[in-house]
Parts: structure tokens; C-alpha cells; sequence
């Protein structure tokens, strides 16, 4: 897209700024820099000296105080709008040059622009900016500008206002148009609106610049061996829409030498440490049960590893065995190289010492530093600089260098490799839940893992992966590596953040998942100041900032739950409901209590409520009172029996109209048998025909997707454990229910 002419000539620019020691260009040099890629700037020329100064063409001219310490000029009187010539433009540079010593600044000249007659009006003035950011490496964007871009950012921010891309994205016209249709100012500069019946600007033109800021950004990225630059940031503000052409009138640039070497992690040994034959634990005590110790507990329930390829490692030589495996003392006991390594000693000069050896020597494939005290503590932090060290040079060195997951971690569960290195006792938690086999779960906090865990025990993911400061592999080293697992087709993630452009490999690994037809869910921590302050004292990562982490991810494909309770919906359904394909949008809703069917239809999302055939509307008229309306959602009321409200459930579900169901009840009807056995009822749930069972057989009966509420309080526990044993997927709330069956229709490749 850019010239090597072009290219050369921008390094040029670059280098004797540099030179100078500035990183920030002056005004004028951005608009060579901007020239030498094709995006017109107004006619102007720089003056240095007074000398120099002369009025360069006829009419107004915009003069402009260019000082490398003066960021915002118009509060000085740095930007003068005169008449052109010779007098004028002289007076101005000399008034230029008084305002810059009384401000105390460096003055390097006025730059000299021919004044555009414009329209300052939305939307005919545009920002336009790339960035290299920290955790996505280059982002192209495009909004709202001119004087009331902050007001625009904070109104429109989230919806209309900011088109976000990254390179890639750009480069697709057809992706990037259809990003673009979605802002507030495209479609009307492009002619489709009632504010402008012709476009102010072709199409074209706006994709063109587009795609040379995504080349600009690429180019000179942190990651890009073209060049020895970096263009850290580059904003045109306003770019402005006139006369159906679109010119630059503000530009800033900043630039550096800054780059980021990336080392690729060793597949093999990554493979060994998801499917290990043998592992050596250290930090197990001989004589109390402490962490170590139940983590060798729990690597014997896995069943994966034999005892005979265990071994402990102990500091006291008199210890022979614990608990029926091989203790050691010293590293050099090992003959032969461990498939595994699991360290519960917290972090101190001889936890590294040990660490640091086993990494150089290659006295095994992998390691799980379950060990706390580093990144995330001020005094700690020292030591993962010391480890980092030891990996970068063994990664120069060695193209089989041992891959380290944590610390600060609870580890692995690996299906896999039957093995489980959390330090939980099993009474904790539970690790026999039958769904969820499609799945890998791959957390950076441990506590979360748990937690949902404990509240979904029925989901038991293949892969649950905790690896907590990423001292080395990441959530996307893992993505990578389980991808090639063709029995996994969903990955549910919580991150808090991204390492030097980590952002930018995970959306490269996301958008391959996603296109082969699998899914990825992601609950994101640490999305205001203060959340990434708790997230970095919890796990040292970058949380970075979620509008940016939420738009260009939402982009891929990927879908992103706005809270805790929704992770847990899209965890509960897109495990209990595997291999259920919706055929389209088409919702069934019924419920016995109206309120429920007006929540229902709030929470649709892009579900569309399915228009019954008149054979299900006849039918349901026989079953329902005469009161009631048959439309959907259908409101079937409290005075309905098990038996009828079964009926109108299977109506509901075998109407060729529509392609999946929600069932809700409102649990404390009087006429639906909804409790177990007890004392001042006749009730009992474990009938054949009572609710659980009615809506147990009639769910198993079809193939479409078909969630169920129940709505209630403790009292109708027992009826929803039966259904969920049952593989039913039950909801407490109806909306909850339905935002639920709206993601899974939506990202179920449909």
C-alpha cells in the first residue's frame, strides 16, 4: 500500500527528528509525512527564521505557532487567521516568537497554511488516528472530530461514534464498510441519509485512507522488522470533508525506536504439560497435610500418572518416601528429564535458584509454579525479572527451552492427561460433572475457576487451566495449543489482561477458532482504572482499555459477557446444549404469570417471537382458558394444570414455526405439581407426570434447543436438580433464561 520511495522518505523524516531528540513531530512534518502517502493537507510552507517569512499564496492564511513544547497553542494565541502578505506574515512570526519566550518554550518557526473556506458541522469533520497499543499492537480509527470530539467520544463512544479496527480488518473493504455502516457519520457523508441526499465524499476515498493508516500503523509497528521505526501515534484532528475531498487541517505524530522481540513457545513440550507421564512435586511436607501434599493427593486420583513416574522433591535426605512415591533431595538425583514439574514453594532466592536450574539444564519439559510472591507483590517482582531473564536467554539458546505456567496459579486439570494439580481436596470441589466434555475452560485467576466450578458442578470442562501471572504461557499460547484437539469446540475464558502485544497474537489464534466454527466466551476483569489496579495486584497483568478490548474482539466473532451472571448463563447453556443447532431466530415462549411474558420480550435481543401456525393456535385455544390470548409469548396463567400445560409446551415445541423454546413456571401455583413429598400436600415431583417429568420428556423428545425457568425459592430446589439431572438446562429467572438462548442462537454459526 506505501510506496518503498515513500517508506524511505518517512524514515527520513523520522531519523533527523530524532536526531534532534524529539519523538514528537513538528506540525509540518506530519504533513510531509501525510504527503508522502497520499492524503492531501492544505498548500503550506514552514518558516524558520523571519527571514523567510513571505505570504506564499493570495487570500486568508492560517499561521501556527510550531513549538515542541507547546501541546495546546490556541490558549496562547498560537493559531492566527490573516490576510496574505508579506507584512502580515512577518508581524504574526514575530508575535509568535514573543508569545513563545513568554510561555518559556522552544520555538522553532510558524507554520503557514492557505485558508480553506469550510463548514465546521457534523459530520463533515472526522478524526482519524492509529495507535500502537500495548496489548493490540496497530489500531486504525475513525469518528467523530473537529471541536466537539470529546462530547462526541463520551455520548457516542460505545455505539456510534468511534469505528475501531485493527490492520487486517481494515484491509477487508467489505468488513470495514460494514463496520463503518454501523457509525453515526458514514452513512451520511456517503449520500444514504435525509441529512445529505448525495455523498459529501465518495465511499472509496474513505476506505483508501483508511487502508494507509492501517499500512502506516503495520509498517512502523513495535512488532514490524520493515522498519527501524516505530510510529507510536499519528492523529489527524479534524480531517475535514470539503468540496468532496478529504484534507487534513491538525495532525500529530509521535514516534520511537521501541520494538518487542516475540518467542515462539515449544509445541512439544506445551503438549507434555497438558499430557504428562511423569512428575516431580516439590513442596510436599513428610509429616502434615499441607498444599504440596494434597496436590500429590489429587495426582493420584487422576489416574493419569503411575506412582512409578512420581517423585517428590524434599530438602531432607533421611525422607525416602511420601505417601508411596520416590522422595528425592536434590535436582541431581534426576536421571531422566520430567515430562513435569509442580512447585508450591513460595517465591524466595532458593525457589528461583531451583527454578533457574531445571529451566537451563532441561531437567524437564514443563513447569506449574503454583508458588505465590511474585509480580504480584511489590517484593516479589525482582524474582519474575529473574526468571524472565533465565527463559529469554534459554530461548536463544535452546529451541527446547521448558514452558512455565503461573505462578501464582492453582494449575491444571487435564482431562487429557488425567491429572489435577489444584489444591483443593475433592469434598471442595467436583470434577464428575457430564457436560461440558466440548469444552476447555482457561482462567488467570484460579479463585474464578473454583467459584464456577462449585456453582455449575454438573459442567466439567476437558481442559481447566489456571495461569495466573503469565510469567511465560498465556491464555493464547493455550487457545493455540487445545485448538488442534478437534473434540473441543468452545472455549470459555476470563482474562484481566494482555503482556507486550499478546492482544494482537490472541486475536490472530481467535478469528482462525472462529472460523472453523467453534466458540469463544470471555468475561474481561479489570475494565475501569480501578479494576485494573486490583487486577495487577492479583496477577501483575495489563487490563488495558475495555472499550478498545471489547470492540475489537466483539469484531472476531468472540462473545463477551457483560457479567459474572452471564458467564455463568453462557457457560450453563453452550454446555448443556452442545449439538443442538438452532435452524433459526424463531422463539417459543411460555410461561404461567404475565409479568414473565413481558420480561421475555425485553430480553429477545436478536431472537424474533415465533408466529404460531394456526393448527398450534387452534390447539392451544382448546387447552387454554377462554381468558387468554394464545399469541406468543403465551401467558398461560396460574390456573393451569401439570397436564395442560404440558400440552401447550409440546404444541409450542412441535410448531414448524419455530426453532427453539423457552419453558418457564412461576413455581408456587397452586395447580402445578412442582414440590416433592412432604407434609400438608399431595404433591410429589418424582411423578411420571408430574412438571420436572413432564418437561423432562418432552425436551428429550425434540432436537431444538429448549431451556427451562423455574421461578422460586428454595422450597423448588428438588424439582430443579431433577431436571437438571436429567440434562435439562434450567434458569431461576425467565430474562436470564432468554438473553441466554439469544447467545446461543446468535454464536451457534447460524
Amino acid at each position: 500500500m506505501i510506496s518503498s520511495s515513500a517508506i524511505h522518505g518517512i524514515e527520513e523524516i523520522f531519523r533527523e527528528a530524532l536526531g534532534q531528540g524529539r519523538t514528537r513531530l513538528l506540525e509540518h512534518e506530519a504533513y510531509q509525512v501525510l504527503g508522502l502517502v497520499g492524503i492531501e493537507t492544505p498548500s503550506s510552507f514552514f518558516v524558520s527564521t523571519l527571514s523567510e517569512a513571505r505570504s506564499g499564496f493570495s487570500g486568508r492564511a492560517v499561521c501556527k505557532l510550531i513549538s515542541p513544547e507547546m501541546l495546546h497553542r490556541t490558549e496562547f494565541g498560537g493559531i492566527r487567521f490573516v490576510e496574505s502578505s508579506d507584512q502580515n506574515i512577518k508581524r504574526t512570526y514575530r508575535e509568535f516568537s514573543r508569545i513563545a519566550e513568554d510561555a518559556g518554550v522552544q520555538f522553532s518557526g510558524m507554520l503557514v497554511t492557505q485558508y480553506l473556506d469550510i463548514e465546521e458541522s457534523v459530520p463533515r469533520q472526522l478524526i482519524l488516528s492509529l495507535r500502537q497499543d500495548r496489548s493490540f499492537g496497530p489500531v486504525v480509527m475513525i469518528g467523530l472530530g473537529g471541536t466537539g470530539t470529546e462530547i462526541y467520544q463520551e455520548s457516542l463512544k460505545d455505539e456510534k461514534n468511534l469505528m475501531v479496527a485493527i490492520p487486517p480488518t481494515v484491509n477487508d473493504r467489505n468488513k470495514t464498510a460494514g463496520l463503518l455502516d454501523k457509525t453515526i457519520f458514514y452513512p451520511i457523508i456517503s449520500g444514504r441519509t435525509r441529512m445529505a441526499d448525495k455523498p459529501l465524499i465518495k465511499p472509496a476515498r474513505i476506505l483508501d485512507i483508511l487502508q494507509v493508516f492501517a499500512s502506516l500503523a503495520d509498517t512502523f509497528s513495535h512488532s514490524s522488522e520493515t522498519s527501524e521505526f516505530t510510529l507510536e501515534e499519528l492523529e489527524v484532528n479534524p480531517l475535514q470533508i470539503t468540496g468532496g475531498k478529504a484534507v487534513a487541517l491538525d495532525a500529530l505524530l509521535k514516534i520511537s525506536t521501541d520494538k518487542h522481540q516475540a518467542f515462539s513457545r515449544n509445541e512439544e513440550n506445551l503438549q507434555r504439560l497438558l499430557e504428562p507421564e511423569s512428575v516431580l512435586l516439590a513442596g510436599a511436607s513428610a509429616s502434615r497435610r499441607n498444599m504440596g501434599r494434597q496436590i500429590l493427593k489429587n495426582l493420584f486420583s487422576g489416574g493419569g500418572i503411575s506412582k512409578d513416574n512420581m517423585l517428590v522433591l524434599h530438602p531432607d535426605p533421611e525422607v525416602k518416601e511420601i505417601d508411596g512415591v520416590k522422595s528425592i533431595s536434590s535436582l541431581d538425583e534426576i536421571d531422566d528429564r520430567m515430562d513435569l514439574v509442580v512447585i508450591t514453594i513460595p517465591a524466595s532466592d532458593r525457589t528461583v535458584e531451583m527454578i533457574e536450574r531445571i529451566i537451563s539444564d532441561e531437567l524437564a519439559s514443563s513447569l506449574i509454579l503454583i508458588s505465590a510472591g511474585f509480580d504480584e507483590t511489590e517484593e516479589g517482582g525482582h524474582y519474575s525479572e529473574r526468571l524472565e531473564k533465565t527463559l529469554r536467554e534459554k530461548k536463544n539458546s535452546s529451541e527446547s527451552c521448558p514452558v512455565v505456567n503461573g505462578p501464582n496459579c492453582m494449575g491444571i486439570v487435564s482431562d487429557r492427561g488425567g491429572y489435577n494439580t489444584f489444591f483443593l481436596p475433592e469434598y471442595k470441589i467436583s470434577f464428575s460433572g457430564k457436560h461440558g466434555k466440548n469444552s476447555a475452560f482457561i482462567s488467570q485467576s484460579g479463585a474464578f475457576v473454583v467459584n464456577m466450578k462449585n456453582t455449575l458442578h454438573r459442567i466439567d470442562p476437558a481442559y481447566q487451566i489456571t495461569v495466573g501471572n503469565q510469567l511465560d504461557l498465556t491464555v493464547t499460547d493455550y487457545l493455540e495449543t487445545i485448538r488442534s484437539d478437534r473434540d473441543i469446540d468452545t472455549f470459555f475464558l476470563y482474562l484481566e489482561g494482555f503482556k507486550e502485544l499478546g492482544g494482537q497474537r490472541f486475536l490472530e489464534i481467535a478469528r482462525r477458532i472462529i472460523s472453523e466454527g467453534r466458540k469463544i466466551i470471555i468475561y474481561k476483569a479489570g475494565r475501569t482504572s480501578e479494576g485494573a489496579r486490583a487486577v495487577a495486584s492479583h496477577t501483575a497483568a495489563m487490563a488495558g482499555d475495555y472499550f478498545l478490548f471489547r470492540k475489537l474482539l466483539g469484531q472476531g466473532g468472540i462473545l463477551i459477557a457483560d457479567t459474572l451472571d452471564d458467564f455463568e448463563d453462557y457457560m450453563k447453556i453452550f454446555s448443556i446444549l452442545t449439538g443442538k443447532v438452532p435452524a433459526g431466530n424463531r422463539v417459543g415462549i411460555i410461561s404461567d404469570a404475565g409479568y414473565e411474558c413481558s420480561s421475555a420480550s425485553d430480553a429477545l435481543g436478536d431472537l424474533t417471537l415465533a408466529d404460531f401456525s394456526p393448527g398450534t393456535l387452534n390447539g392451544l385455544r382448546e387447552i387454554l382458558p377462554d381468558i387468554v390470548n394464545a399469541r406468543n409469548p403465551v401467558d398461560s396463567t396460574p390456573a393451569i394444570t401439570t397436564e395442560e400445560y404440558g400440552k401447550c409446551v409440546e404444541k409450542i415445541i412441535n410448531d414448524a414455526n419455530t426453532d427453539c423454546v423457552v419453558i418457564s413456571n412461576v413455581a408456587s401455583t397452586a395447580t402445578q405439581e412442582n414440590l416433592p413429598p412432604g407434609e400438608g400436600h399431595s404433591e410429589n415431583i418424582y411423578n411420571e407426570g408430574s412438571h420436572p417429568n413432564t418437561l423432562i420428556r418432552l425436551v428429550r423428545s425434540t432436537d431444538k434447543p429448549v431451556v427451562v425457568s423455574m421461578n422460586g425459592g428454595n422450597i423448588y430446589d428438588p424439582a430443579v436438580t431433577l431436571m437438571e439431572d436429567a440434562g435439562l438446562c434450567v434458569f431461576r429467572k425467565i430474562d436470564r433464561a432468554v438473553r441466554a438462548m439469544d447467545r446461543f442462537v446468535r454464536y451457534s454459526g447460524n
